[in-house]
């Protein structure tokens, strides 16, 4: 129960919070991240800020209920992206392109775009799939760009765990994403020819 001493203390912490507290906690740790996350496949920096910014004001209206954990990073990244799948849906629908020919900032299709924020759902998902432990490991690792060292210490874990976590990780979401990534691929390499 190494990786569990560390995050019991910050729950403590956070139940210290107000309400409010927490929410603006969140939006100044995550914020930043989430932004960057959806621009890479929005290509749309106002978009990506009002998608978040949707988000954050859920969060906001379930402040009293808000229950902080180790999941709540999975949460607002997969409600980000669920909520910029349904922004691209309803933009596939309000066009009478077909296919869809709307070009995004950056020269991307929205149809493009639509196919790889799906890829990256089923990526949320098969991360969520992941035993806590090493699920907490691998999004500081993925999402907040921590190093290996820096996960260690956060977390009160040797080096050697969180390189053992990773592993596993990355062994998982190979396997759960076989035809994704499979996918993926054929749609890069389109692109190039």
């Amino acid at each position: 129960m190494e990786v569990e001493k560390p995050v019991a203390k910050a729950v403590s912490f956070y139940q210290n919070l107000s309400p409010e507290e927490k929410v603006e906690m969140l939006f100044r740790q995550y914020y930043a991240g989430l932004c960057k996350s959806l621009y890479r496949i929005l290509r749309d920096a106002s978009f990506a800020e009002d998608i978040v910014q949707e988000v954050f004001m859920k969060v906001w209206e379930m402040r009293e209920t808000l229950q902080l954990d180790a999941a709540m990073q999975a949460y607002l990244y997969r409600s980000c992206y669920n909520t910029a799948l349904n922004f691209l849906k309803q933009q596939k629908k309000n066009t009478d392109i077909d296919p869809l020919e709307m070009v995004l900032a950056g020269g991307e299709t929205a149809e493009k775009n639509l196919n790889l924020l799906e890829t990256e759902t089923q990526i949320l998902q098969a991360i969520d799939s992941l035993p806590p432990k090493t699920r907490l490991v691998f999004s500081l690792s993925r999402f907040e760009e921590l190093s290996y060292k820096e996960i260690a210490e956060r977390l009160e874990v040797s080096v050697k765990s969180v390189e053992k976590h990773m592993g596993i990780a990355l062994q998982r979401l190979r396997e759960n994403l076989k035809e994704y990534l499979v996918g993926l691929l054929l749609l890069l390499i389109s692109e190039l020819f």
